[in-house]
């Protein structure tokens, strides 16, 4: 009932009436299972089944000329997109797809009328995570956000790959459920000792010092198949394989240490580290699809960067197999997905949302 745009913007519910509506929530429990997809697509089922016996069936709408492929709220009806709030000193909002206080718009219709970027109401709401319950829910707009809390970035370029079922079930039918390939144009760098490196794990590589395929997989199998990785945002998941692998390599590292964010993950080892619990993985602002030189002085390039999928198991939480192949490789296997993603981002002070405790409300 929610999911088709407003007949015309002015249908447009104001912003203090939804949050009035949604003030049933407040205190309502919600428990949080530690993967962000899920935790957001619930809270967006909650907010839709609170505001849609407001409203009537609605038809596709004839007016409408133009509709964006991308960055359209999921909730269409009040172009309204929902955000789970926890725990931290501050909050990272993340805008997919459009850049979010702009007049660029999203839907047109036939008088010439559009709702745009900036006319999407964001609606936040605060998880206690220790009565697993509703705290809060702020209803603003990106205007706000920006006028209180500065620009959101400069637009991050994502790229995905594909790696289908079927082919994610070729791998784990294996004897070991791996699929690997020897390393690309990497030969004066690479050594069979998986332990020996002379420099800090974020410094370039060495000449010598990179462990090669061949001698990581051996060690990979034994030690990550069968893994447990507890339930989390894929980010912080991905980061507990990261010290792992790491660890393994004999780096100077604890889960307290601050992992340098970049790419490639593991920037001594020229080697990459995600984790696939979606047949949609996300590869960053580079892509092996296009070769762009990543150490510049040292002819190393994204096609030679060495990419280590670990495939997760969804009911276990486990490690069942892993993918290790260059950058070179991963599109002779899986597929790249042609269009861009990006996202705008814009970090929020966690005592905004605290000082509306036990309130729905709209801040304009």
């Amino acid at each position: 009932m929610l999911s088709l745009p407003p007949l015309n913007p002015l249908n447009l519910t104001p912003g203090t009436v939804i949050a009035k509506r949604l003030e049933t929530l407040v205190g309502q429990p919600f428990e949080l299972t530690g993967k962000s997809r899920t935790d957001g697509s619930n809270i967006r089922k909650a907010v839709t089944s609170c505001l849609e016996p407001h409203y009537d069936n609605q038809s596709e709408n004839p007016n409408i000329v133009m509709m964006a492929e991308k960055g359209i709220p999921k909730i269409k009806r009040e172009m309204i997109d929902t955000y789970v709030v926890t725990t931290g000193n501050s909050y990272n909002l993340q805008v997919w797809n459009r850049i979010p206080n702009s007049e660029d718009a999203l839907i047109e219709y036939k008088n010439g009328d559009c709702l745009t970027c900036a006319d999407v109401r964001l609606v936040f709401v605060k998880v206690d995570t220790e009565k697993n319950a509703i705290e809060s829910i702020v209803v603003t707009t990106p205007s706000y956000i920006e006028n209180h809390f500065g620009k959101f970035g400069v637009p991050t370029i994502k790229w995905q790959l594909i790696i289908s079922d079927s082919k994610r079930q070729e791998i784990l039918s294996r004897n070991p459920p791996v699929l690997v390939e020897p390393d690309f144009n990497l030969d004066e760098y690479l050594n069979s000792n998986i332990t020996y490196h002379s420099m800090d794990m974020f410094d370039e590589p060495q000449e010598g010092e990179v462990a090669s395929i061949q001698s990581l997989e051996p060690v990979l199998i034994n030690n990550l198949i069968g893994k447990t990785i507890n339930p989390a945002a894929t980010k912080n998941r991905g980061q507990t394989l990261e010290y792992s692998v790491i660890s393994l390599l004999d780096y100077d590292v604890s889960e307290d240490s601050v992992l340098a964010g970049g790419y490639p993950d593991l920037p001594n080892q020229a080697l990459e580290i995600k984790i696939q619990d979606s047949p949609t993985v996300d590869l960053g602002k580079y892509s092996p699809q296009f070769e762009t030189e990543v150490y510049s002085d040292l002819d190393i390039t994204t096609e030679s960067i060495r990419y280590l999928i670990a495939l997760m198991n969804k009911e276990t939480n486990e490690i069942e197999g892993f993918i290790l192949v260059p950058g070179k490789s991963l599109g002779e296997h899986f597929s790249y997905v042609a269009d861009k993603n990006f996202k705008c981002q814009r970090s929020i002070p966690m005592s905004f949302f605290e000082e509306h405790k036990g309130k729905s409300i709209y801040i304009e």
